[in-house]
């Protein structure tokens, strides 16, 4: 599913390239800080990929963040389960404004 919500937005667009060579455009979705690192969420604006991707930020370049691949598992699970945790939250609180 794209975001098109997204592209009203002057949010800067984010293209990187998978491993097939191939460029997908993102945007920021949301910074995640776990273990007192943070992680940038990034949703894709195309129909080419239906899930976002999760990196970490490890700082800053000028004005560009520095996003690194999360290779460790453990890591990785660590983050997926509090932005699964923020989504049960904000849909929760949606729930109840309802």
């Amino acid at each position: 599913m794209a975001h098109d919500e997204f592209l009203d937005h002057e949010d800067e667009v984010i293209v990187l390239e998978d491993e097939n060579g191939e460029e997908h455009q993102f945007v920021l979705g949301e910074v995640l800080t776990v273990d007192n690192k943070d992680y940038a969420v990034l949703l894709p604006l195309d129909d080419s990929m239906e899930e976002g991707v999760i990196f970490r930020i490890d700082g800053e370049d000028g004005e560009q963040m520095v996003l690194s691949e999360i290779e460790d598992d453990e890591e990785w699970q660590r983050v997926v389960d509090a932005y699964n945790d923020e989504l049960f939250d904000d849909s929760e609180e949606e729930e109840e404004e309802d």
